[in-house]
């Protein structure tokens, strides 16, 4: 998996920050190994800066690019850290469900196809 780019808006982009994306977009490339090729565009930061009361709120985009599909995923949380796990857990889920609907979709068909296949003898 390709990170293509990391974009920090309204804050800072630190090496911290970085590795962070970096070991959790690690995860996901386990999932997306045979799916070649594949690329990711991350997006981190503040929405706004004209927050002047309350907390800081922090959000998180990943994009992925497989063959045949893209995904998107984007949260918001009071941490920063937080909001890349949760986009990160999210992004596993969208790409485990479509993989598995691929598989149901391609064991349906071999499965019709044997059934005409035995059709023909009995």
């Amino acid at each position: 998996m390709k990170i293509e780019n990391i974009f920090a808006k309204n804050i800072e982009l630190t090496p911290a920050i970085e590795e962070r994306v970096h070991t959790r977009v690690a995860k996901l490339a386990k999932l997306t190994k045979r799916l070649q090729p594949v690329s990711i565009k991350v997006e981190v930061g503040k929405p706004s800066q004209h927050h002047n009361k309350g907390d800081d709120v922090y959000y998180a985009e990943f994009s992925v690019k497989v063959p045949g599909m893209d995904f998107y995923s984007s949260k918001t949380e009071p941490d920063l850290y937080k909001a890349i796990e949760k986009v990160r857990d999210d992004m596993y889920h969208q790409i485990v469900d479509w993989k598995r609907k691929d598989q149901t979709q391609q064991r349906r068909g071999g499965s019709m196809l044997k059934r005409l296949m035995r059709f023909g003898r009995e």
